[in-house]
């Protein structure tokens, strides 16, 4: 059930699937910053790639979009066999990936179980020569980029997935969420009747319960680390931590608050968590060498800490309270945590994130500023600039690369500042709605940046050449936008609206940004959030629906399976390999979904 979709600019941001077809249509792109201009059939100038040693035409390739090297596939059979035999699509397909999301796709590969890897293949082919052709070459460096390309072809040759209930999980009360595993193995429900309960697939894909998490009150969330352990916070003011051991889940460690806990998080390399409570503290939980945990540090402030959060690279902390106060954190080599810095707000704090190298600190505050610390050298850290508006901020979020950030304030502006030669910050755009910015984010690569307002639209800016940005597109949607989504490779952006609608844009060769398809529902919607590598959206809504939509074999975005649910939609959730959905199908129960191909 669609409508409006939009039918133009097929080659504009293809699929995989789509390369065979209408890439063909452009045979030249811009890659990299360089023009790449591909010789059409019969010209003798390719005859200059065929002389080159394998190693340099590799490098060449790596300059090239799929547009460009399916084109060169047509050229000559030497150019086909050879784009083949080096697995060049699969390769050129993948490297669209941030290099963090390309280890998160690489780590949802069970690549030490073929038998895993099979189920996960069986419902999209009957090819078992293919099937085992993929699983031979999973020790080799290319083996995801070669997996995941190989799944999203075949899937794209259907028109509709086949959404067959695998098993019911039931509470006695709400549920409150539904997480998997970052390898998709394994799911946790939390529900208002105080229980957390895992499933897990077997190697014969069929789901089973695996454990339940009691608690006194209410479970508000639980998150999964490597996909060993999980951790879940209650309002009874207890944190637990469960550990897989043989299979089995056991409760490593208790975590005891005075009051309800806000947030409880693990660090990147899963040794560390970290507790925010309204008791006015933060507790810092390691795990040792043998698999145990145990609490090290607490942190105290003046009032709930609603917030606390690792580095990137474990080895920085920093803590936000109603105090107006953030502080960092450090690790010193002894294991033992030492406060670096103190950043003071005249107002509550909004939010306080870390970049992705981990150097800088973002700070954002109802007083209108937003402040960045960075770390030196000598390992302290130092204030580098204040950004101002005219009101509360909402947001602030850094660039992949660390060197922009975007703000979102209630002042109806955003703004886009960048860290100059010499270390300074100097404001680049100013992006300006007619009602408050309620969220702006940049692109995974940090080419563009989407904001969304209350004023029913979202814009797109994206980045010129000599570093300035400029508009790229505006959405309008009938009322407020809820949500604005990149997907993972940077090529199409999907926004949900309080007017039940959800719009697919998509990134054409020259810059510009096209409507793809437009999704309609009965009631608002929830969120509109795309798969792990990009190849489907799943919608959900309040009128009781999800829907999930997918490019066919020529691009188009279309309905590839629905599922009627109830309760609340943020316990709707797909797994991230794609191959799962759990939804709610009363009040207090949920089903999980297999998503196959009808053969």
């Amino acid at each position: 059930m669609y409508s409006d979709v939009n039918h133009s600019d097929m080659a504009g941001s293809p699929s995989l699937p789509t390369v065979s077809t209408s890439l063909a249509k452009e045979p030249s792109a811009v890659s990299v910053s360089r023009s790449v201009a591909v010789p059409e059939k019969g010209i003798e100038k390719t005859a200059l790639l065929h002389d080159l040693p394998e190693e340099i035409t590799l490098e060449i390739f790596r300059f090239l979009g799929l547009r460009d090297i399916v084109s060169l596939q047509r050229v000559s059979t030497h150019l086909n066999r050879f784009i083949k035999n080096e697995h060049v699509l699969e390769k050129t397909w993948y490297r669209r990936f941030s290099l963090p999301h390309q280890c998160q796709l690489k780590k949802s590969l069970p690549i030490e179980d073929k038998e895993q890897l099979r189920n996960w293949l069986r419902p999209f082919t009957k090819d078992q020569a293919l099937v085992e052709s993929l699983i031979n070459q999973r020790k080799t460096v290319y083996f995801p980029a070669l997996f995941h390309f190989a799944k999203a072809r075949l899937m794209s040759q259907y028109e509709r997935y086949n959404v067959d209930a695998e098993a019911v999980i039931a509470h006695e009360d709400k549920v409150n969420s539904a997480t998997f595993s970052p390898d998709g193995s394994h799911l946790v429900t939390v529900s208002d009747d105080a229980t957390a309960i895992i499933y897990g697939q077997g190697t014969n894909g069929s789901w089973a319960k695996k454990g339940v998490i009691f608690h006194q009150d209410a479970v508000r969330s639980a998150i999964f680390s490597d996909g060993r352990h999980v951790v879940t916070k209650s309002d009874d003011g207890t944190v637990k931590i469960y550990g897989q051991v043989d299979g089995t889940w056991e409760e490593k460690l208790t975590i005891y608050h005075d009051d309800v806990v806000r947030s409880a998080l693990f660090s990147v390399d899963g040794r560390h968590l970290v507790t925010a409570s309204k008791d006015n503290t933060a507790k810092i939980c390691v795990q040792g060498d043998d698999g145990s945990w145990e609490e090290k540090f607490t942190i105290s402030h003046d009032d709930w800490v609603h917030f606390a959060a690792f580095s990137a690279d474990s080895r920085h902390l920093v803590t936000a309270s109603f105090d107006n106060i953030a502080r960092i954190y450090g690790q010193e080599v002894d294991g033992s945590w030492i406060k670096k810095i103190t950043i003071f707000h005249d107002q509550r704090i909004t939010s306080v994130t870390f970049s992705a190298d981990s150097r800088r600190v973002v700070t954002a505050s109802n007083d209108g500023t937003v402040k960045i610390y960075g770390q030196k050298t000598d390992g302290s850290w130092k204030e580098e600039t204040i950004i101002s508006h005219d009101d509360c901020i909402n947001s602030a979020t850094f660039s992949a690369d660390g060197r922009h950030l975007v703000t979102a304030s209630k002042d109806n502006r955003a703004k886009i500042c960048g860290v100059k030669d010499d270390g300074s910050w100097g404001e680049e755009a100013i992006i300006s709605h007619n009602c408050y910015v309620d969220s702006a984010a940049f692109s995974p690569n940090g080419s563009h940046v989407v904001t969304t307002s209350y004023d029913n639209t979202a814009k797109i800016y994206g980045k010129k050449d000599d570093g300035s940005w400029e508009e790229k597109r505006t959405i309008c949607h009938g009322r407020g936008v809820i949500s604005a989504t990149f997907s993972p490779d940077d090529r199409h952006l999907v926004t949900a609206g309080f007017d039940g609608k959800a719009k697919i844009y998509g990134l054409k060769t020259d810059g510009s940004w096209v409507e793809k398809a437009i999704i309609s529902h009965e009631a608002s919607l929830k969120t509109a959030i795309f798969s792990a590598d990009g190849r489907l959206v799943v919608i959900t809504s309040k009128d009781g629906t999800a829907k999930i939509y997918g490019q066919d074999i020529n691009g188009l975005w279309v309905e590839k399976a629905f599922v009627a649910h109830r309760g609340l939609a943020k316990s709707t959730a797909l797994s991230p390999n794609g191959h799962h959905l759990v939804s709610p199908f009363s009040y207090n129960n949920l089903r999980i979904y297999k998503l196959s191909m009808n053969h």
